[in-house]
């Protein structure tokens, strides 16, 4: 078991219980405790859990990081699925944003090994996952921090990391409407998509199938900007129906 799965289990198991002791969690995953103790240090300065002598808490169910996480869990299978196909769109020698979103921090988790890739990215926890990864160039799009996506607000596209034009956008959905209008509940977060895909040349929307049909006060962009759609096998033939009809390119994982 892979490490950012091994401390998914363990999110998961201190959502079931709200607790968890560093031997148990050690004997379970059939790791040293050693192991476990840098899982919970890494998780702990992520704000996904609250890190006690001898074990771990869950955090407040109320608080930004605890609803990340749950959006986190919710699909999962769908989201991982999606993810890997996105992974391995990143290739050497590129320029790529990251939006924020937990689609996205699953991309981030499933990159492959990649050479001279330069990532300007939102989201706080994106750039924390892949701040030491060999072969990229990390950067952080500045701006107001907005806590509960875990993300900076995008206010000029212009003056984001230097005027840098990528040549990939990979951006998340809130929601996407009736219209096939990528939409949300902020103006400040649709404003910041718009501006992640002027920076871009080619456009990758992530989205399981439950953002489709549903409604939001504040567009961000339309279906027919984006390149590429990547969304799961779950997703009603009424609405590939029309996805068809509307001439991007749309794989189903």
């Amino acid at each position: 078991m892979l490490a950012e799965q091994r401390r998914q289990q363990i999110m998961l198991e201190l959502q079931r219980v709200g607790q968890a002791r560093t031997r148990q969690l050690a004997e379970f995953f059939e790791v040293s405790e050693v192991t476990i103790r840098s899982d919970l240090e890494i998780m702990d300065a992520k704000k996904q859990l609250i890190k006690t002598h001898g074990g771990a808490i869950a955090l407040p169910s109320d608080s930004p990081a605890a609803a990340f996480e749950e959006r986190m869990q919710r699909n999962f299978d769908a989201k991982r699925r999606i993810a890997q196909m996105a992974a391995r769109q990143i290739i050497d020698n590129q320029s790529i944003v990251f939006d924020s979103g937990s689609t996205l921090l699953q991309v981030a988790m499933q990159m492959p090994p990649v050479n001279n890739v330069v990532v300007a990215t939102t989201a706080m926890n994106i750039a924390q996952h892949l701040m030491y990864r060999p072969g990229l160039d990390v950067h952080m799009i500045g701006g107001r921090v907005f806590p509960s996506t875990v993300s900076t607000i995008v206010s000029d596209s212009d003056k984001a990391v230097g005027g840098l034009v990528a040549h990939q956008a990979f951006v998340s959905a809130h929601a996407i409407d009736q219209s096939f209008d990528v939409v949300d509940v902020s103006e400040d977060i649709a404003r910041t998509k718009r501006n992640l895909v002027r920076m871009a040349r080619r456009v990758v929307l992530v989205a399981d199938s439950s953002k489709f049909d549903i409604g939001a006060s504040s567009k961000a962009f339309s279906l027919s900007r984006v390149d590429l759609i990547i969304t799961d096998s779950n997703m009603p033939h009424s609405i590939r129906h029309r996805l068809d009809k509307l001439g991007v390119e749309v794989r189903y994982a």
